[in-house]
């Protein structure tokens, strides 16, 4: 299968900001996260990251957008549905930390990440209107406590 934007086979490309993670599929295709699926895509010889759904990495303003994560391992006690809906959410830096603890210890993963916007008044667009009801924000740049990481994402 090959990317639609820079027509390389998907596996061959990876991410800018997380350089260790490779993209399997085109990212708006999203693989569930199932041990078969995890097992299917990874070699034995070379623990791999794969973005399986979202972002491949934190992009845009960063006072505008949050970006969460969620990593499928075979250490992972959920799978499917149940994961996306109960697996925690990481911020960049807890992303970061686990996935080089998975790698220490040669075992491959599945990221699946989710941007939302961030609740600031001095963010372009009106919280109040229509577009923004049910979203669920994130905090504020100023309320976030979460660390900084490169390309000065929480």
């Amino acid at each position: 299968m090959k990317c639609r934007r820079c027509a390389l086979p998907a596996k061959a490309r990876s991410s800018r900001t997380f350089p260790y993670i490779e993209l399997s599929l085109p990212l708006s295709i999203m693989l569930m996260p199932t041990y078969e699926n995890l097992r299917a895509r990874i070699a034995e010889d070379r623990p791999s990251v794969r973005i399986a759904s979202g972002p491949s990495g934190p992009t845009g303003n960063p006072r505008f957008y949050k970006f969460f994560w969620q990593v499928f391992s075979l250490e992972s006690p959920l799978e499917g549905d149940e994961f996306l809906q109960h697996a925690p959410r990481m911020c960049n830096a807890q992303l970061d930390a686990e996935i080089e603890r998975l790698l220490g210890r040669g075992m491959s993963c599945m990221v699946y990440g989710l941007r939302r916007p961030r609740n600031d008044p001095a963010n372009p667009w009106a919280l109040g209107s229509a577009k923004w009801r049910g979203v669920a924000f994130a905090p504020s740049w100023d309320d976030d406590i979460d660390p900084v990481v490169a390309g000065g994402h929480k």
